[in-house]
């Protein structure tokens, strides 16, 4: 999958932590990224593997262990 620069940044923002979408737009660079977009993208990297949902406390998601050789990779 090639990822789209939005992609990628919310990618390199995700950590091994539990983290809402908003918290994740304000750990990107773009300020102006809206979590409508993140969340976008989560749904993105989650079908690719890439990150991961909470399965108990919705709307909560974190770095897959294959997003972060994906991260390394590019």
């Amino acid at each position: 999958m090639s990822l789209t620069p939005l992609q990628q940044s919310v990618l390199s923002a995700l950590t091994a932590e539990w983290q809402t979408p908003v918290q994740i737009a304000e750990r990107l660079p773009d300020a102006s990224v809206n979590p409508t977009d993140v969340n976008q993208a989560l749904k993105d990297l989650l079908r690719e593997g890439l990150a991961q949902a909470n399965p108990v406390v919705l709307g909560l998601y974190r770095l897959a262990i294959r997003g972060t050789d994906k991260g390394t990779e590019e």
